[in-house]
């Protein structure tokens, strides 16, 4: 497919992004530490407020308790087998449980990167175990389920803030004992290496003070509508344009840059609502440095039913412009979402996505609503300009795939300042989120391209029907993705004709609601293990995750407890995929037999 090349109009909104404008707002911002539920937070969250009314939107203000967490003090006394004793530099972890007072003591036990497999291999409850690797909320669980007293992680070149808790958003009674119950320190990589090398010499003690805050907070969240100009049958629906708020110190790039960037979009934008079909809501999250995604969470609870009838697209924007962020290939984005956003990125900056799904992070929490969403970050650094330990987590992150350094080393440190963003760089990814955004407001047709999402969910089935081995038949939805690949096809063959002529925008408009409706259908199976009205963990995730256990199955002990209550489990996830699956075919079969003939 070729790249569709920008009209008057789009050339016209690209040209008018202001670096000037974006900087000014990135300082303006970046003058606050925006800790979740704070004062400093509330004032910035405020002058965002004052800016949106401006540019003609209208704002609500929302308040809700949500339990936060972050780093208060730590200390680490490394004490060695000949009696010399020295001090480390470290960090505690928002979440992690605090010390006593007067902290906690022990002979210091190495156990790599902590896997299931090397923590078996000996003997770690209640001792104090040294961990290669930056500290994350999934590895913690592993390292606290061998009944450890408290971990030490080794980082990286620099010490990044990190929240130990696996939980999205408010923990509800199922999820809550996942809350960390260990304390928990990083240190530089340098100082983790000295202490390895005097393990080898001997018996190493350590003694660690932590003190953590935690405890709830009214943190709030913004937002602007801005209504489209075009009074049709689309005019009741939006395009979510989304940011955190809250940052770890000055946060310029994470997330202040970003949050310029949001400001840049709708303003440019409102001054184009003639041309728009479709409203954006910008959104301004609290909640999510401090509470795992604590603000997009309730909102997407309290807000469900008119998200998804209404929101066509969520469009996250996520530490715009940093200094030297040359990779845009990186971006996460859904099979529906990628060509589009590709065709953006290569008009702005010559380069296109990689196949890359989203990880489970940034805000991403409305896949059980069944809207597709694109890119949370955008602009990353090389590989060669990255810190290895940083960039290993930013792989995680995209699945293991990539070849993104991730963000720079100033990256949740202190060193988040405004002398980190590139203004052209700045001016470069705001016009690409402003031309992503109004693609997605003005055409007649939403770009999403579902069939697409087939291709990918046939290729992620026939992967693990092999994984199971013969041991758990997945034929049914084998079977149903031939009659949805063919009704797609006829799908987008008469969205193909729409383009080429003047339809009207009653036919459109039923397109949209069907390419809504599949949207609906596949993305909470492809992407969401716990369904529609509840948030997955905040850890690493596979494609049709309710059917991933299929692999296990081949190991199991036939005839055992075990493996009969896991086929119990994958037949009823088998009968969602299924039942979604043929939703989707029932959505676009009915749309076609009922629009107007050619």
């Amino acid at each position: 497919m070729s790249v569709v090349p920008l009209s008057h109009e789009e050339k016209a909104l690209v040209e008018e992004v202001s670096a000037d404008q974006l900087m000014d707002s990135t300082r303006t911002i970046a003058q606050w530490v925006r800790l979740s539920g704070t004062p400093e937070e509330a004032q910035s969250f405020a002058w965002m407020e004052t800016q949106l009314k401006e540019y003609g939107l209208e704002t609500r203000m929302y308040s809700f308790p949500a339990l936060v967490s972050w780093p208060e003090a730590a200390s680490l006394t490394v004490t060695t087998s000949d009696g010399a004793s020295f001090e480390v530099e470290c960090a505690t972890h928002g979440f992690a449980l605090s010390t006593p007072p007067d902290g906690m003591e022990d002979e210091l036990v190495y156990v790599g990167r902590g896997t299931d497999e090397e923590l078996a291999k000996i003997d770690v409850r209640g001792r104090i175990v040294l961990v290669d690797g930056l500290a994350a909320p999934n590895r913690g669980i592993v390292v606290e389920a061998a009944g450890v007293a408290a971990s030490i992680w080794i980082a990286g070149q620099r010490l990044h803030e990190r929240l130990m808790t696996p939980i999205w958003g408010t923990p509800t009674p199922e999820t809550e004992h996942l809350l960390p119950k260990t304390p928990s320190i990083s240190i530089k990589g340098l100082d983790g290496a000295r202490i390895k090398e005097a393990m080898q010499r001997g018996p190493v003690r350590v003694k660690l003070v932590t003190k953590v805050f935690q405890d709830w907070k009214d943190i709030p969240v913004l937002t602007g509508d801005l209504r489209p100009g075009i009074d049709g049958p689309e005019a009741g629906s939006y395009v979510l344009l989304s940011g955190h708020v809250d940052s770890w110190y000055y946060g310029a790039m994470d997330n202040g840059s970003a949050n310029a960037t949001q400001l840049e979009v709708v303003r440019l934008l409102a001054e184009r609502r003639s041309s728009l079909r479709r409203g954006v809501r910008v959104a301004f999250w609290s909640g999510h440095s401090q509470g795992r995604y604590a603000g997009s969470a309730r909102y997407a609870d309290h807000m469900w039913q008119d998200l998804h009838d209404s929101c066509v697209a969520h469009v996250n924007v996520d530490s715009t412009g940093g200094k030297g962020a040359t990779v845009l290939t990186e971006g996460n984005s859904m099979a529906e979402t990628r060509d589009y956003a590709s065709d953006v990125i290569e008009l702005m900056a010559g380069q296109r996505l990689s196949p890359r799904r989203f990880g489970r992070s940034g805000d991403q929490s409305f896949w059980g609503h069944g809207i597709p969403s694109l890119l949370m970050t955008l602009s990353e650094q090389p590989p060669e300009a990255a810190d290895p330990v940083l960039a290993a987590l930013f792989k995680q992150i995209s699945g293991g795939h990539g070849k993104s350094g991730g963000l720079g080393y100033w990256w949740h440190t202190p060193e988040d300042t405004v002398d980190k963003i590139d203004p052209e760089f700045l001016k470069r990814d705001t016009a690409i989120y402003a031309l992503l955004t109004y693609r997605l407001c003005a055409p007649a047709i939403l770009p999403l391209n579902y069939g697409a999402v087939v291709e990918e969910l046939k290729a992620i089935v026939a992967d693990l029907q092999a994984k199971a081995a013969g041991e758990f038949d997945l034929s049914p939805a084998v079977e149903q993705l031939v009659p949805l690949g063919v009704a797609m096809e006829k799908l987008h063959v008469r969205i193909a004709k729409v383009h080429q002529t003047d339809a009207t925008e009653e036919t459109a408009s039923r397109l949209n609601r069907c390419l809504m409706d599949v949207g609906r259908a596949l993305i909470p199976i492809n992407y969401a293990r716990m369904g529609q009205f509840d948030q997955d963990l905040a850890v690493p995730t596979q494609p049709i995750p309710g059917l991933q256990a299929a692999a296990k199955l081949a190991s199991m002990a036939n005839g055992s407890s075990e493996k009969y209550f896991l086929l119990t489990r994958l037949t009823r996830e088998r009968n969602r995929v299924v039942h979604g699956l043929i939703s989707a075919t029932r959505a676009v079969e009915s749309t076609l037999l009922h629009l107007p003939k050619d």
